[in-house]
């Protein structure tokens, strides 16, 4: 650090290089239980600083080194914030909004002073030495109040200007702006009426990412077909699936999202874009053709109606249909090219649940038959065969075939 204010304090001017030799001397000889940097330079100036002769000779040998000379009357005391931000910039400090003494580093961490010292006042500091405290910021043990105003003038490479278009959580919209920063610390804010439509959709995308895939509008068939293709992706493994897992989703929002965001302009706005065209788009030709094939929505009784299967990630396809209507199946019907049986909640004539069962084919030469002596008793206008297997599917009652 100490070398690399005094190399680029050299291609400034003499000045500088006059107060970074100064500037190492006091950091590489601290006063005890002196903070402020500044105070210590004072004390130098006016002969006062207990160290005065052993900095003197620790300035001169440093100046030897880089063949020049060091001058303590020449050193400007209001330079010396400037110079430390050379080696320091990364450690420019941002007091936080109404919080004596806590501060915002330009690299992203965060600091604090003893609740004594007079720095936690200051609304900017280069802090030069800190120690990591057991909470998350660090303790400033050294530094000096900064001007970032007069910094901005002279080193203006420090800093960069960019538009940034976000969610403010506290306003509940977006704020489009433009910032002026140092590191990661936003020194100046001008608001800007018209962002661009690009860097709208990429705050609202950044809005979804940090918000999760449910801050988007998860109709039933957009939530359906997730389900399905999430079952399609565990149970065909061997097809070219796109991941579709939520951190996979999230980090390639700008490939699926973002093209169905063209009517897109505020987070209510989300609520508009069609999810099911979107998983489809990702899924992509013939995957989502096969999906129909290989997991459909609906099963197809022998009766003719057309049933949901229900699907969730990590459960069996469940089909909750009426007994009677899988009279006539010897065998549990499947999904996925026959790899996965579908679970048969059957249900009586008032579509109470009856049994439960992924083998039909034991139910009906098993547990069937007491299901059949309490039904008959219960249900007595429908049909309870003894030969459930064999007989036909129907949704009518005994007078209703009769009459056919």
């Amino acid at each position: 650090r100490a070398a690399a204010m005094l190399i680029k304090s050299q291609s400034h001017s003499d000045k500088m290089v006059n107060v970074a030799l100064a500037a190492v001397a006091l950091i590489e000889e601290p006063e005890r239980n002196v903070t402020n940097i500044a105070h210590s330079l004072h004390r130098w100036l006016s002969g006062s600083h207990p160290k005065k002769t052993l900095l003197l000779k620790r300035a001169q040998s440093l100046a030897h080194k880089l063949d020049t000379t060091f001058s303590l009357r020449e050193v400007d005391e209001d330079a010396l914030p400037l110079v430390l931000s050379l080696a320091f910039p990364d450690r420019i400090a941002q007091q936080r909004a109404n919080q004596f003494g806590r501060f915002a580093l330009a690299n992203g961490h965060g600091a604090e002073c003893r609740p004594d010292d007079m720095l936690g006042g200051c609304e900017y500091l280069v802090a030069i030495d800190l120690m990591r405290s057991h909470s998350n910021s660090s303790q400033i043990h050294l530094a000096c109040e900064l001007d970032v105003n007069i910094l901005q003038t002279t080193f203006d490479s420090l800093f960069s200007t960019e538009e940034v278009v976000d969610w403010d959580e506290k306003k509940g919209r977006l704020v489009a702006e433009k910032q002026r920063k140092l590191g990661q610390l936003v020194i100046e804010r001008v608001s800007l009426p018209n962002p661009g439509k690009e860097k709208m959709t990429q705050a609202l995308l950044t809005y979804v990412r940090r918000q999760g895939l449910s801050s988007l509008n998860w109709t039933p068939a957009a939530e359906s077909l997730l389900e399905r293709i999430r079952c399609a992706v565990d149970w065909l493994p061997e097809q070219a699936w796109p991941m579709f897992d939520e951190a996979s989703l999230l980090d390639s929002l700008d490939e699926w999202l973002e093209p169905y965001m063209t009517s897109v302009a505020s987070v209510k706005d989300l609520s508009k874009i069609n999810l099911v065209e979107a998983l489809n788009a990702r899924l992509g030709w013939p995957l989502n053709q096969h999906l129909d094939e290989w997991l459909p929505e609906h099963y197809q009784l022998p009766t003719g109606t057309k049933k949901r299967i229900r699907y969730q990630h990590g459960h069996e396809p469940v089909l909750s249909v009426r007994m009677q209507e899988v009279f006539g199946e010897s065998t549990s019907p499947t999904v996925a090219l026959g790899r996965k049986r579908l679970v048969l909640e059957l249900l009586s004539p008032a579509q109470r649940p009856l049994q439960v069962t992924s083998d039909l084919a034991a139910f009906w030469n098993g547990s069937y038959k007491d299901v059949q002596k309490e039904m008959k008793g219960r249900y007595p206008k429908h049909v309870w065969p003894d030969d459930p297997a064999n007989h036909v599917a129907t949704t009518k009652t005994k007078r209703q075939l009769n009459n056919d």
